[in-house]
């Protein structure tokens, strides 16, 4: 989503010295045609700039490989190949910055010589004759296109190109002895999807288009289906029930083949081939009488609550792994006569396993202190609940000494919202609901005498102190560090 909006900067136009430009042609497309045009433009580019050696013989043409790619745009491009990525930097942000020169370069990448790779093996010997040991990768004979462009690999902290690579070596030549590293490997499961390579996916399943790929991974994450961590999607229980009522009562529906069929069918119709009437007919009929059917038939708790082989400690009824506001966890089935519950463990056992927070006990009732989850995440809870209620954040909030302008008796302390964003809220929470996003300052505002004001950091204006209240538009230029306005780190 990110990308399509700096895309999209990108392509409406940027300032580059008093002159508005579009710098992209347009970029929700499929297509991989280049106009004559901009073809000779870029051979000429290369000719002049690499040398006509890497310029090939004839233009280089490619195919889509959807046999149904709406084609109406060409390939994305710049508009002008001469208008190199250097030379508008400082009047481009640095996200327009790499997207720019990434679509600059693999432009022309795409209209030079084939890289030429000898593919080589070399063993090395101990002094001793005794030991051999083999490298095997590349090196470089002709490099083509690679004087512009290497591709880099999503899964790997190394590009594809970098890792296969061999230095120049000559036979008999003595190699120094850095180190000798023994690792042992083990098959590993595919990694999870990321942004990158679920549009992979998407694009060889024949789901969506260029122009939906974004709202796609927007939808997932909008309805917590999945969340997204250090750039891979994990799904939620959410995700997990809705994912097996599905394809347990839709799985027509949610076939791969079925929206990359139904896709053909609407562009046969865009095409003039089909009409839509008899086509949403045939689509909607079943459907809905599908949906009526499974009103009738699928109560909620068929899909939200999942048997185990365990009776309740209190009442003997069967317990389930049911799905509530914080998640899922284990309950009665006699549920509301018995409120018995556990929670879940954090591998999905129907054991309870509660991390005890080492030398701590509970200030109310002395019982230990047990890490666990909640909606907002973990946090310090009372082993002895329901009985004993005492919870704390897992992490202390970090004290900004910046009184609340609000009760003018507690402090706004720095704490951590459910997303991992920052916020300032007050020590009197929750008799005192005041919060702030950004971070706060002991300085009284000179328009409407606010007691503090805040620091808050845009692309545009940079660091400014700038009032919270909404109705005063006063704001300065910020002359410190806006890091140290954030108050003090965690150690």
């Amino acid at each position: 989503k990110r990308t399509m909006m700096v895309a999209q900067q990108l392509y409406e136009g940027i300032d580059i010295g008093g002159e508005t430009e579009g710098l992209i042609s347009y970029m929700r497309t499929d297509s991989v045609n280049l106009s004559e045009e901009a073809v000779q433009d870029i051979r000429a580019y290369i000719a002049e700039n690499y040398g006509d050696g890497n310029v090939p013989k004839e233009p280089r043409l490619f195919k889509t490989k959807s046999k149904n790619a709406q084609e109406a745009h060409e390939a994305i491009r710049p508009t002008s190949i001469r208008r190199l990525p250097a030379a508008i930097k400082n009047h481009l942000t640095a996200e327009q910055f790499k997207l720019y020169e990434l679509i600059w370069k693999r432009t022309i990448a795409c209209q030079m010589l084939h890289a030429t790779l000898n593919r080589i093996a070399v063993d090395l010997s101990c002094a001793d004759g005794k030991h051999v040991f083999r490298a095997t990768g590349s090196s470089i004979a002709t490099p083509g296109f690679m004087t512009v462009y290497l591709e880099g690999k999503d899964d790997s902290n190394e590009g594809d190109d970098k890792e296969s690579f061999l230095p120049n070596l000559q036979v008999g030549r003595p190699v120094p002895l850095n180190d000798i590293i023994t690792a042992q490997h083990f098959t590993e499961p595919p990694p999870r999807y990321g942004e990158a390579s679920l549009v992979k996916a998407l694009e060889e399943y024949g789901i969506g288009r260029p122009s939906t790929y974004s709202t796609i991974i927007s939808t997932l994450q909008n309805r917590e289906y999945v969340t997204l961590d250090s750039k891979r999607f994990y799904p939620t229980d959410v995700g997990r029930i809705v994912n097996r009522f599905l394809t347990e009562h839709f799985s027509k529906y949610v076939d791969y083949d079925f929206t990359a069929n139904l896709e053909d069918q609407l562009d046969a119709v865009s095409r003039g081939e089909k009409d839509w009437i008899p086509l949403m007919r045939d689509f909607w009929n079943p459907f809905t009488s599908l949906i009526s059917e499974k009103e009738e038939s699928v109560q909620r708790k068929d899909i939200t609550q999942e048997a185990i082989d365990e009776k309740c400690p209190e009442c003997g009824s069967p317990l389930s792994i049911r799905l509530g506001r914080n998640g899922r966890f284990i309950g009665c089935t006699h549920y509301p006569e018995c409120s018995y519950t556990r929670n879940l463990g954090d591998d999905g056992s129907t054991e309870e396993k509660a991390d005890v927070v080492e030398g701590r006990v509970c200030p109310e009732c002395a019982s230990p202190l047990v890490l666990k989850a909640g909606k907002y995440g973990k946090f310090i809870g009372c082993s002895g609940y329901p009985k004993c209620r005492h919870i704390e954040p897992l992490e202390k909030p970090l004290d900004t000494h910046v009184d609340c302008p609000q009760c003018k008796t507690g402090s706004l302390l720095k704490r951590k919202s459910r997303n991992g964003k920052i916020f300032y809220s007050c020590s009197g929470y929750p008799k005192c609901d005041y919060a702030l996003w950004n971070a706060p300052i002991k300085e009284s505002c000179p328009t409407c005498h606010w007691p503090i004001l805040t620091v808050k950091t845009t692309k545009r204006n940079g660091a400014e102190k700038v009032c919270p209240q909404k109705d005063c538009k006063y704001a300065t230029p910020y002359e410190g560090d806006p890091a140290d306005a954030e108050g003090p780190k965690p150690m």
